[in-house]
């Protein structure tokens, strides 16, 4: 998952090593499965939410993270 890879190269760690570096894995904050329905679905998508202290959001193709 792009958002994993993203936020452990932000983190300097392994994408396995993220939810002790977070305190918590990403299906505590999202359900990865519905979105990854959200995001291969072949409308346009918008969609925000919130991860640890990491303001994540997905425009279209785009992917945006801001670190609180």
């Amino acid at each position: 998952m792009v958002i994993i890879d993203a936020l452990a190269s932000l983190e300097d760690v392994k994408p396995v090593d993220l939810p002790s570096v977070l305190d918590d894995p990403l299906y505590d904050f999202i359900d990865p499965e519905a979105l990854d329905v959200l995001v291969t679905d072949k409308g346009a998508i918008s969609i925000s939410f919130t991860i640890a202290d990491y303001d994540i959001q997905i425009d279209g193709d785009e992917l945006r993270i801001h670190y609180k």
